[in-house]
């Protein structure tokens, strides 16, 4: 079964300078999108028998060695990086941005985000411990602490270490707190790599056919899909509701461009996290995040 998601990933990956051979922007897209679909079908195939989070582990693994893929063959055109470096951005990282590992520098600053990174490890284990300990199982009270050891811990350990090496990467989770609106939360705030993703391979192609209001509609819509291909397909429940988490935040993020202004900080986040049911519906809340707390408590325990 974990040699079967390798090969997947392993060929998704390798699909990345295949697609960038495809000279027509329309065909390349085409059969991008379509062998990111077989590959994440066959991901949810040959572990089917699986258990709700490793089925999970391995269908996200796939998910974004294709999306990988994608992206280098959008980015790619005339350019094209040694496959050495090709495979560090494809393996080792979570951005999505090719270009940033085309030339190695000197003197990139490093050290501070490997110690904020660890201090935050640090603070989402504990915490995910202390939740596990408890009979509290809110949706906001089980993510915020992995979320802040991985998002903002582990990820911004591997963003240091990238840059020690020379690859001038960037924090792909900013300061959640200056946030200044629905549209800047999502573009700037949180995973600025899928969002960097969604614009190149979404955004802008339709945008260029139907104008600006529908390329945000389907930055959300595409988001909300493949949330349902990571979230949803594993648990085989609460399909259709992470779409609609993100067509909610896609018309708000519309609603602010017609005002003229964002809607603030305070709803913004809001507006992000008092919906978060919609987003992890029950089945995940209980086979995936709360099996993921009880790693952690049996590791605390350990």
């Amino acid at each position: 079964m974990i040699a079967a998601v390798l090969i997947l990933v392993v060929l998704a990956i390798a699909a990345g300078p295949v697609l960038a051979e495809v000279r027509s922007a329309g065909w390349r897209r085409l059969a991008g999108w379509l062998l990111l679909a077989g590959l994440v079908l066959a991901a949810d195939r040959v572990m089917t028998d699986a258990a709700a989070l490793p089925r999970m582990i391995g269908i996200c693994c796939v998910l974004l060695a294709a999306m990988k893929g994608l992206v280098y063959a959008e980015w790619a055109g005339p350019r094209r990086l040694p496959l050495s470096r090709y495979a560090v951005f494809a393996f080792f990282w979570f951005g999505m941005d090719p270009g940033t590992f085309g030339k190695r520098r000197t003197g990139l600053d490093w050290k501070g985000d490997v110690g904020l990174g660890l201090l935050l490890m640090v603070i989402g284990t504990l915490g995910a411990w202390w939740v596990a300990a408890t009979p509290w199982r809110a949706i906001l009270l089980m993510f915020l602490p992995m979320s802040l050891g991985f998002h903002f811990g582990a990820l911004r350990v591997l963003k240091g270490a990238l840059r020690a090496a020379g690859f001038p990467v960037k924090t792909l989770f900013p300061n959640l707190l200056e946030t200044r609106g629905i549209g800047d939360f999502w573009s700037k705030r949180w995973n600025v790599g899928y969002s960097q993703m969604m614009q190149r391979l979404v955004g802008r192609p339709v945008e260029n056919r139907l104008g600006a209001g529908a390329g945000v509609m389907a930055v959300f819509l595409g988001s909300g899909l493949l949330h349902e291909l990571a979230i949803t397909l594993p648990v085989r429940s609460g399909f259709g509701l992470p779409t609609l988490y993100f067509a909610l935040h896609g018309l708000l993020t519309l609603f602010e461009r017609k005002r003229g202004r964002p809607i603030g900080r305070i709803p913004a986040l809001l507006a992000v996290v008092l919906p978060l049911g919609l987003l992890f519906p029950p089945a995940f809340q209980t086979e995936v995040i709360a099996r993921c707390l009880e790693v952690f408590a049996a590791v605390g325990a350990g």
